[in-house]
């Protein structure tokens, strides 16, 4: 089976050589998932990023084959992304490396080792969570999302960077504080997505996660680089917060023929996904609309888009559940089949085939890996400390089986943070 990145390129990192030595020829690589594990501070552990075997056939399955520690900061790196040719980036939620380039290549025998870590200069923008390759009159460029901005209590940014050199060309910001009343503005953006010369990003929730919450998305006009309208995503309060748009993804033809333009987006505290039509030769957004109730449905959380050649899957962190929808039949969800029944924080995931030729998918179940007080494990937040379940679990992908399950806390004293296929083979997240 075809698995898809929604609007990115799934290449192998430059430069890297195949061994076709003997000692590694009859390894396979596709179910090797890449990690981030957190280290939890009351069982004398360090974040890291490792590479684990995922197959439950495999005799290896739940083992780290190569894993090296995060720089000495206090909070984890977030989320792996690749670039079109192939390099390897995280996110990160310490102001210290809150974007990183990791290396990765091959040892003398063939096989994947991770090689280090390097911290890249932000201009100042902290605590990164999502990253996408767009074009800018006719140039690529490589934009991340930054919760924290450049700090304050409506922070926010989206850095745009060269992606040959790794260095800013221009910090996309519009404080609340700082904008005439009704301007558009940016504020804790995580989510990114991008049609055309529009790019959507969501308003979450301040990384203290207690100073402020968010619940719209911001539409920036990719000629300009400048915000241009504000679009309200908020309907039922089931936690009496702000609804907290979180993932977004701007359904678009080049992902299936079949699909009418929309923005798609999730909202962590409103437990809804949300439609909002775009008409792409008028370049304007229709009404926006609830096409899933986490209320109605008895699921909440709902995190995480990704796809295969036909089908969408969006990860519902309670009670840990992911639901399946027919691709060509967006911006609508219709069922493609049944629910795929996880842990709670139901996340992150990746697809590959068993060495048996198994089609599965596996789901990285943990929001933060925060714990609770009692357990000094590490920070007490109730609500997010029951969206954690610290494991990977693994399933047929026709029937939604669990076929396996790692969990990284009783094998490893870790929490894991993230998981992406190896040098890109498993998935390339949506943006």
């Amino acid at each position: 089976m075809k698995y898809m990145g929604f609007g990115a390129t799934i290449l192998f990192a430059a430069g890297l050589v195949v061994s076709t030595s003997a000692s590694y020829a009859q390894t396979r690589e596709e179910s090797h998932g890449m990690v981030l594990l957190r280290g939890l501070p009351t069982l004398d552990t360090h974040h890291s990023v490792a590479i684990v075997e995922l197959d439950p056939e495999s005799d290896r399955f739940g083992e780290i084959l190569s894993e090296v520690e995060q720089p000495d900061i206090e909070h984890p790196l977030h989320h792996l992304y690749y670039s079109p040719n192939g390099r390897l980036y995280s996110t990160g939620l310490d102001p210290a490396c809150s974007l990183a380039e990791i290396g990765l290549s091959r040892d003398a025998g063939g096989a994947p080792v991770i090689e280090g870590i390097t911290c890249l200069d932000t201009q100042g923008q902290i605590v990164g969570e999502d990253i996408m390759w767009a074009n800018s009159n006719g140039q690529e460029y490589m934009f991340v999302t930054f919760m924290g901005g450049t700090g304050g209590d409506d922070g926010g940014s989206v850095g745009v960077f060269d992606p040959q050199t790794n260095a800013v060309v221009k910090i996309i910001e519009a404080r609340k504080s700082q904008i005439g009343e009704g301007a558009p503005y940016i504020m804790y953006p995580h989510g990114i997505s991008a049609f055309d010369d529009r790019m959507v990003v969501t308003s979450t929730v301040h990384p203290d996660l207690a100073t402020g919450v968010g619940n719209a998305l911001t539409i920036i006009d990719l000629n300009t680089l400048e915000p241009i309208q504000n679009i309200t995503v908020e309907n039922e309060k089931p936690l009496n917060f702000p609804s907290s748009p979180v993932e977004v993804l701007f359904a678009r033809p080049s992902i299936h023929p079949d699909i009418e333009p929309a923005i798609l987006a999730n909202t962590m505290f409103g437990f809804e996904t949300w439609k909002i039509p775009y008409d792409a030769k008028a370049k304007t957004f229709g009404a926006p609309e609830v096409i899933y109730s986490g209320v109605a449905n008895d699921t909440a959380v709902p995190l995480e888009f990704y796809g295969t050649e036909d089908e969408l899957f969006i990860s519902h962190a309670l009670p840990g559940v992911v639901k399946r929808y027919e691709l060509g039949a967006l911006p609508d969800l219709v069922s493609s089949g049944p629910d795929i029944v996880t842990d709670p924080g139901a996340h992150h995931m990746i697809f590959f085939t068993s060495a048996s030729g198994r089609e599965l998918i596996a789901i990285q179940n943990n929001l933060l890996n925060l714990g609770n007080g009692a357990d000094n494990d590490p920070t007490d937040v109730d609500f997010i400390a029951s969206l954690n379940a610290h494991t990977i679990s693994v399933h047929d992908l026709e029937t939604g089986e669990r076929i396996g399950t790692v969990n990284f806390k009783e094998r490893y004293n870790k929490g894991v943070d993230n998981v992406e296929g190896l040098f890109g083979s498993g998935f390339v997240h949506h943006h």
